[in-house]
């Protein structure tokens, strides 16, 4: 399986791998499944292993190191296994003693694939938590069955906790806050390095092109910008882009209509230089269609910059009492160009662009504002951080492994 899955990934075009990979994981799902169907033991004591894509530059990524922080800062001494190298084969991270609990943090198609590429004897018998994101009010089908391999999924959000739920899943389901402030963090504000004059408004847009471009959204922020600055000077904005895609800029650029105010970066940033970004900026837009949690809106808060976002889907969860902040919308048919999201039937987020340009007009105006609006939001993210206390996780599936 893993040749195909490297085949596909390299001979096929993305909506077609798009299409195939949902058949490869429903073939790991069956494989992982009948595993369990043949008899686990119940749980006993032991290590707690945490798995993740670490060091890679994503959003999934990054959670997982937060995660594994967390666990580590609450005292529970876990096991770092990379979910890459679980693919590839390679288990020998895995402690070979069993019991103790295993958090996966990945989706279900990856996560079903580590599950049916191990040996069996290194995973029946511990406490498997699942970690999933997902930014539709359903998730996909296949999904439904993945949740039959864990004893327990954990959702970053109110948001994907109840999509887990309306989409069936019987597996228990518990909110855990990405642990973004734990601790908070830390970064030099340096406007020159980024190219941020003084005395113009630093706004920053920023999305990662493989989760969807439609559903980011890094569009909808050029046309707020251009609507809430109509003449060049006042205001320059930055649009940030992973995954660069030479189409997508050559478009931007000519929705930019020449602007030298608008500029476009495609730089690969190690973290720190990230935060360092957004902590240079006075205003993070995001006119995302939906999102899981929103961890880069979140982290502009605790760096001091408000974030002004969609009022919908997961960053509701530490902005919900940040009117000023929230972008106006109607749900409409999820409709994605990129295919990364299939879902008839399904609703997500139009921000209004007139609603989101009088509320960064009046941001740009207020020193005083943006740093109260972005103390209330860091506040407000801090709180979610409670779900992390060594007593908090000890009613989790994890904790249940532990005693």
């Amino acid at each position: 399986m893993a040749g195909l899955s490297n085949l596909l990934k390299s001979a096929t075009p993305s909506r077609l791998r798009a299409a195939l990979y949902p058949v490869l994981t429903r073939r790991a799902i069956s494989k992982a499944l009948q595993q369990v169907k043949k008899g686990e033991p119940g749980p006993s004591p032991g290590r707690v292993i945490v798995s993740g894509l670490f060091g890679e530059p994503s959003g999934v990524g990054r959670a997982a190191e937060l995660t594994l922080a967390a666990i580590s800062e609450a005292g529970f001494k876990p096991v770092a296994v990379g979910v890459r190298s679980l693919l590839a084969g390679d288990a020998g991270g895995i402690p070979q003693s069993g019991g103790g609990a295993w958090v996966i943090h990945c989706n279900p198609d990856e996560a079903a694939r580590v599950l049916a590429r191990t040996d069996p004897a290194l995973w029946l018998g511990r406490r498997r938590i699942g970690y999933w994101a997902w930014e539709l009010e359903k998730t996909p089908p296949h999904w439904v069955d993945a949740a039959r391999l864990f004893h327990e999924i954990w959702a970053p959000s109110t948001f994907v906790a109840d999509a887990l739920r309306n989409s069936a899943v019987a597996t228990p389901v518990r909110v855990m806050p990405h642990p973004v402030s734990l601790p908070s963090p830390t970064a030099k504000r340096d406007r020159a390095r980024w190219g941020f004059e003084d005395g113009r408004l630093a706004v920053l847009a920023m999305g990662d092109l493989l989760s969807s471009a439609t559903r980011k959204n890094l569009t909808g922020a050029i046309d707020i910008y251009l609507r809430a600055f109509a003449a060049p000077g006042a205001a320059t904005l930055l649009i940030k882009t992973m995954s660069a895609d030479p189409g997508f800029l050559e478009a931007r650029r000519a929705q930019a209509g020449g602007r030298q105010d608008i500029r476009f970066m495609t730089d690969a940033l190690p973290p720190q230089d990230l935060l360092s970004l957004i902590a240079s900026a006075d205003v993070l837009v995001s006119p995302h269609r939906s999102e899981g949690f929103g961890l880069t809106l979140a982290e502009a808060m605790l760096l001091g910059t408000p974030a002004l976002g969609t009022g919908w889907s997961g960053n509701l969860d530490f902005m919900s009492g940040l009117p000023d902040l929230l972008i106006g919308h109607q749900l409409v048919s999820a409709t994605d160009e990129t295919g990364v999201y299939r879902a008839p039937g399904l609703r997500w987020a139009e921000p209004d662009i007139a609603d989101a340009a009088t509320k960064l007009q009046r941001l740009s105006v207020s020193p005083e504002l943006r740093s109260k609006l972005a103390a209330s939001g860091a506040e407000a993210v801090k709180t979610l951080g409670h779900a992390w206390t060594r007593e908090r996780l000890h009613e989790t599936a994890l904790g249940q492994a532990l005693r």
